[in-house]
């Protein structure tokens, strides 16, 4: 049985588009963008690596409230309480799936809090 979506419908549709529109682009240009935003994270983890911060960042752009993010199986967002306000699931093989495990992988090092300094 296929389980509604979680979250609000303008969030899941900010969501959609979001995806809808990286989908398109390669993984050297979405890593551009995350520079070019000035947005740094961890690798390896769920709630604190750059593409997530990214996707969080572009809907407080559209006006969504979202301040964190957690990605496991589906990308979910969360309000200032911490409540779920929307989630996606990205595809296998879609850009924002493939340049989260190059940052997890450790070749996009200009995405990653000290990553210039890391030994990997």
């Amino acid at each position: 049985p296929v389980l509604p979506r979680r979250g609000h419908a303008h969030v899941n549709t900010a969501l959609d588009e979001i995806v809808g529109e990286t989908g398109w682009l390669t993984t050297g240009q979405l890593a551009e963008l995350i520079t070019i935003d000035t947005i740094l994270g961890e690798p390896n983890t769920p709630s604190s690596g750059p593409v997530g911060l990214w996707v969080v960042a572009q809907l407080q752009a559209n006006g969504v409230p979202a301040v964190a993010y957690s990605w496991a199986s589906t990308l979910c967002v969360y309000d200032p309480a911490l409540r779920l306000i929307g989630e996606v699931t990205v595809p296998n093989g879609h850009t924002l799936y493939e340049l989260e495990c190059e940052v997890n992988d450790g070749d996009r090092p200009e995405l990653v809090r000290h990553g210039e300094e890391d030994p990997r």
